[in-house]
């Protein structure tokens, strides 16, 4: 065994991959239920480097890897995050930023009453809410003035990730039991659970004028019109700009509820036929770069020949709106005349090898951006300097881009496959470079009996944590006991807890506060790591 670690010391490289492949593998292992995923790469690296300190990955290769972790996450969730803003994510975002303030509070009273190590005990901070690039800023602030002592916060970090992932789990099971909770009938209420998608006859009745674009609007229902119905198998594709009147038939998506409101509000049901007509339907995936980013106001599909019946994202069919912006990998069902399905198909894209093969320029100048940005210097008090580093400028980029979607010709988001690929390799590469940096260090903990307290007070701050989203999330926010666990979640911007969450919910309840929160805590937990650590220095 001592040859093998030596080895591996001798060539990091090998070592790297090594440690990639033992911890995915180990993170695909179920135990009740719960699995690390990507983390245990971080306990392997672990292990490893505390068995042959000499084992060392260079400080470049878990840089990058955090950059590209954290600059895919806000590509993926800036378009959600600035959605829910404007409504309801303001609050959240307020009430993230007063939790992180009350943990930090906590934070420095748990260190300094427990007389635990400063750096230490920022990294445990950092590993009860399971913030690794907090902990990755941390590491780089100790780095600056002590070198000697960046594993510290690694161990610290490392003591405290167990219990964050499992104390948080225990109060969203528990808490679920005691207040017997409805999963399915709390995201009913909520809007969440879309009854399948259906299609009717319209006829519009007297009195009723606008356009097929003013249709959910007029009906007080999401419904949309794909055809114009003249006769028993003389369709035509119906144009946002056609104009409504009384006998007009159409052919409406939308969920049973809503066509019948729209019938009812509109006109009345017809009997139609879409079989042996001059329009057909097909599934297609948007590839084509042209498209992607922009709205389908600005495409003016029909005039493309096709119509947009419904949009398939993850795994639920939505009625398409004229601000509706078409991303990579969707999949839509459109409707068109047969001898021009070719010519949409071109439109679109249609094409599983372009996904598979994403321009990667607009990948590296985002995250260019990103790195530039988080190397900006904010002066504090005292002569201090506070900057958002190699993980917190990335996600502000990202998140900003991924709401842009795109700007002129560079479209910045990318197929949903490769932005996840990319997530996961880059904290793989982060958690399996950075765990090398603390092996004798945490060698040293597993044999003191003292590291059982930096356990304890880890797991204080994580109860801590998620008591607080569920109490003042429930009785101030007014949130479902699912969504006040899922800020929860989105506060440890774990993804082994919210994976938990919507394994035992079984709906998108906890995902919409997880994903409402997660930027502002990830960004949140980057400053409020380092202004721990000032304040205990």
């Amino acid at each position: 065994m001592a040859g093998v670690l030596d080895f591996l010391a001798a060539n990091p490289l090998i070592a790297l991959v090594a440690i990639l492949a033992i911890g995915l593998a180990l993170g695909r292992i179920r135990v009740f239920g719960l699995s690390l995923g990507a983390a245990a790469v971080l306990f392997v690296a672990l292990g490893l480097s505390t068995a042959n300190p000499d084992i060392q990955i260079p400080p470049l290769v878990f840089q990058l890897g955090l950059a590209m972790f954290v600059y895919a996450i806000g590509l993926t969730a800036g378009e959600r995050f600035f959605a829910e803003f404007r409504t309801r994510g303001w609050r959240l975002t307020l009430f993230m930023i007063a939790l992180l303030t009350s943990l930090v509070g906590l934070s420095v009273a748990l260190v300094k009453g427990l007389g635990l190590q400063a750096t230490t005990g920022a990294g445990m901070f950092a590993g009860a809410l399971t913030s690794t690039p907090g902990m990755a800023a941390i590491v780089a602030m100790v780095e600056q003035t002590d070198p000697a002592a960046a594993g510290e916060p690694v161990i610290g970090y490392s003591l405290a990730y167990p219990g964050a992932v499992l104390g948080s789990i225990l109060v969203a099971a528990v808490g679920a039991a005691l207040l017997k909770v409805d999963h399915i009938g709390d995201a009913r209420a909520e809007g969440l659970i879309i009854a399948p998608l259906e299609w009717d006859g319209l006829r519009i009745g007297p009195g009723i004028t606008g356009t097929v674009s003013q249709l959910p609007a007029l009906a007080g229902a999401d419904v949309i019109a794909t055809r114009i119905v003249h006769g028993p198998h003389d369709h035509t594709l119906a144009a946002p700009t056609d104009e409504l009147h009384e006998g007009m038939v159409l052919v409406i998506n939308g969920t049973h509820e809503s066509i019948a409101a729209a019938q009812a509000a509109l006109g009345e049901p017809v009997e139609v036929s879409i079989e042996g007509t001059d329009l057909v339907y097909k599934r297609l995936t948007v590839s084509n770069p042209r498209i992607v980013g922009r709205t389908l106001a600005q495409l003016n599909t029909v005039d493309a020949g096709f119509q947009i019946a419904r949009i398939r994202r993850g795994d639920s069919d939505v009625v398409p709106a004229a601000d509706d912006v078409l991303n990579y990998s969707d999949r839509v069902r459109v409707v068109a005349a047969p001898n021009r399905m070719a010519e949409v198909r071109t439109y679109l894209g249609d094409s599983e090898r372009s996904l598979a093969a994403p321009d990667l320029l607009p990948f590296a100048l985002g995250l260019l951006l990103g790195l530039l940005l988080g190397a900006i210097p904010v002066p504090l008090p005292g002569g201090s300097v506070l900057s958002l580093g190699f993980g917190g400028g990335p996600i502000v980029a990202g998140l900003v881009l991924g709401a842009l979607h795109r700007t002129g010709p560079v479209t910045w988001t990318m197929p949903y496959h490769a932005v996840n690929t990319v997530s996961t390799l880059g904290l793989a590469l982060f958690l399996a470079g950075v765990g090398t940096t603390a092996g004798a260090g945490f060698r040293d903990a597993l044999t003191d009996p003292y590291s059982l307290t930096y356990m304890a007070a880890g797991f204080a701050v994580t109860l801590a944590s998620a008591l607080l989203c569920a109490v003042i999330g429930m009785l101030v926010l007014r949130l479902r006991w699912d969504e006040a666990m899922g800020v929860a979640a989105g506060a440890t911007t774990n993804p082994a807890i919210i994976s938990y969450l919507n394994g035992q919910t079984g709906t998108e309840l906890a995902t919409r506060g997880y994903a409402t929160v997660y930027p502002t805590a990830m960004i949140g937990k980057i400053i409020a790591s380092q202004i721990l650590l000032l304040l205990l220095l």
